[in-house]
This record gives C-alpha cells, structure tokens and sequence, in this order.
C-alpha cells in the first residue's frame, strides 16, 4: 500500500491504493450509495487527495454500488383506465392534425 522514498532522492513517500485494496469501511458505503462518505473515509484511511479518492471510489461504485433498474412497460399496470387513456390520447393527437391541416 505505501510506497517509500530512495535513498537521497528527498521525495515524500507517497500512497498507492488500487481499486482491490480498499478498506472495508470504504466499500460498506459504496455499498450503500454514500460515495461522499467513501471518499472522505478514503481519504481519510491512506492520505490521498480527492481526486484520485473519487476516481477509485467511482471504480467501487461500478462493481460493488447499488443496482438501478429501469422500469420496462411490461412492469406498468393495465387496466380500463389506462386503455381509455390511450384513446383519448389518440383521439386528440388525430384532432390536432385534421384542425391543423384543415383535412
């Protein structure tokens, strides 16, 4: 996880953190849609900057983050209400076209 300095070189150790070798707090909270939070404590655990902390908790967001569906029609609820909804949908959109054409 820590990468140190050379001999003589006088560079500051810096941090390197991959994706795999989050701490388990960081992914407890991706896990729960808090990246704000999993970036903080990210930060906070290995002393990176917000940058590279937001790149890899968006990397554990894509893996371990919370799935969004997407409603399909199939899912919407059928009825008679939603038929004569429709037609009366149909019904105006032909109105506007003969009015506007004058057919």
């Amino acid at each position: 996880m820590f990468v140190q300095d050379r001999k003589g070189s006088g560079m500051s150790s810096e941090v390197i953190v991959t994706d795999k070798e989050l701490p388990p707090e960081v992914i407890d909270a991706v896990r729960k849609g808090r990246k704000v939070e999993a970036i903080q404590l990210l930060r906070d655990a290995t002393g990176l900057g917000l940058a590279n902390a937001k790149v890899l908790v968006d990397r554990a967001a894509r893996i371990h983050g919370p799935r969004k569906t997407i409603p399909s029609f199939a899912d919407q609820p059928r009825g008679l209400s939603q038929l004569v909804k429709s037609l009366l949908m149909i019904f105006a959109v032909v109105a506007v076209y003969y009015f506007y054409t004058g057919s």
